[in-house]
């Protein structure tokens, strides 16, 4: 029996990352560099040569070549040829279509270039979204984690947030290594915040080397559901300069690409542990169905009968709330307090029954119809803590009795 986190978006905006919507709004007004490509004093801008190193280096590499002239100002020329088709080609098309876009969502948006034709701008969607996230965690990084310069100091100095909760709930047990390496962890978000305040949980609070607390999270269960940048081992927190783009936008898949791609097994995987969980929480996680069924939990949820459920529903309207609590089989925060109706007692009597025998047999049925009233009153308390957030959920129902 272990714990199971289902965790979405709202998760991580306590850190400085943004929503699937906010992420889509700032790739609108994003500076795509794609005017006036072909006039002479037309200059790449510098995010390209991080983005697709292995095509063009990074941009000191190629400012130093033009500086150089001579020889390797033919090198420079080559290298310009190359980043002025990636714009013309890529670039300036998926920058147009983007800003015209009605989608909500990035997911949504590179749903419709997965196909061969537009492949190429679903590749650059995925290197700019790692972008935008590695920039975040940098931020969060010199803002929330270390108290720097970062634009958002003062937003993030004093604040305490469900990880830190969850690590000093944990920290307060003898057996911590075991509650966090038997705790699984389904996120459905790119960034590596939550495995980063693990990182600094280990080596600041219990003198972990970097590399035993990197082994040690490598041995416990969290799963990104749709990919993630990578190990912190191999891409540190905020390096946004690592050169390695290409390889991160082969481990990003959009819940689309899931769908058209799932692996059965891993599949199977996560609804063992759903199976086999004592509790589920849903955590700043928006309830899209495709999600849900990504991981093994269909309408009625039945896959989670057993266990306590609960889910964070901040920001969410009535009608929202209701949606969920549907899909789920929950009985909605106003409605929990419903007292469950007992079972009708009937009992069927013999002509050779007597009165004894008669309250014996109804006295048996009366205890089994209690039982299956407790049990559905227990289910029924798994609940959606209306207006929560991740914090709330930690504080008032995450025990370790």
């Amino acid at each position: 029996m272990s714990d199971v986190f289902i965790i979405g978006a709202g998760c991580s905006v306590p850190y400085g990352f943004p929503t699937g919507a906010t992420l889509m709004q700032k790739l609108k007004n994003f500076n795509y560099g794609d005017s006036n490509v072909d006039s002479p004093s037309f200059r790449p801008p510098s995010y390209l040569f991080d983005l697709y190193y292995e095509l063009f280096g990074k941009y000191q590499e190629y400012a130093n070549l033009r500086k150089a002239g001579g020889q390797y100002s033919f090198e420079a020329d080559g290298i310009e040829v190359k980043v002025s088709n990636k714009i013309s080609e890529t670039i300036a098309p998926f920058a147009k279509s983007i800003r015209h876009s009605m989608m909500v969502s990035t997911d949504e948006f590179l749903k419709n270039r997965l196909g061969q034709e537009k492949s190429e701008e679903a590749d650059f969607g995925k290197r700019l979204i790692a972008r935008e996230i590695l920039m975040a965690e940098k931020e969060s990084e010199n803002s929330y984690v270390r108290g720097g310069e970062g634009k958002k100091k003062e937003q993030w100095l004093g604040n305490i947030d469900w990880i830190q909760h969850l690590l000093s709930r944990i920290d307060q047990q003898d057996n911590w290594k075991e509650i966090l390496k038997q705790t699984v962890f389904l996120t459905f978000n790119y960034d590596r915040v939550l495995e980063y305040c693990i990182f600094l949980y280990l080596t600041s609070d219990k003198q972990y080397s970097d590399a035993d607390a990197h082994a040690f999270i490598k041995d416990m269960k969290i799963f990104h559901v749709n990919g993630f940048i990578g190990p912190l081992d191999k891409i540190p927190f905020g390096c946004v300069e690592n050169g390695k783009y290409q390889e991160i936008a082969k481990r990003m898949e959009t819940v689309w690409e899931k769908r058209q791609n799932r692996d059965e097994s891993e599949k199977e995987k996560y609804q063992e542990f759903l199976k086999k969980a004592q509790r589920v929480y849903f955590m700043g996680f928006s309830y899209i169905p495709d999600n849900l069924e990504s991981i093994g939990i269909n309408r009625g949820a039945v896959i989670i009968r057993n266990a306590e459920v609960y889910a964070t529903a901040m920001g969410l309207s009535s009608q929202n709330r209701l949606r969920v609590s549907s899909y789920l089989d929950l009985k909605d925060f106003e409605k929990r307090n419903e007292p469950e109706p007992m079972p009708e007692i009937e009992v069927q009597r013999s002509p050779f029954m007597t009165d004894v025998m008669y309250r014996q047999k109804y006295e048996e049925k009366e205890r089994v119809a209690k039982v299956q009233a407790q049990m559905s009153r227990k289910h029924y308390e798994n609940r959606i803590l209306k207006d929560a957030s991740a914090v709330d959920l930690i504080l008032d129902y995450y025990t370790l009795a």
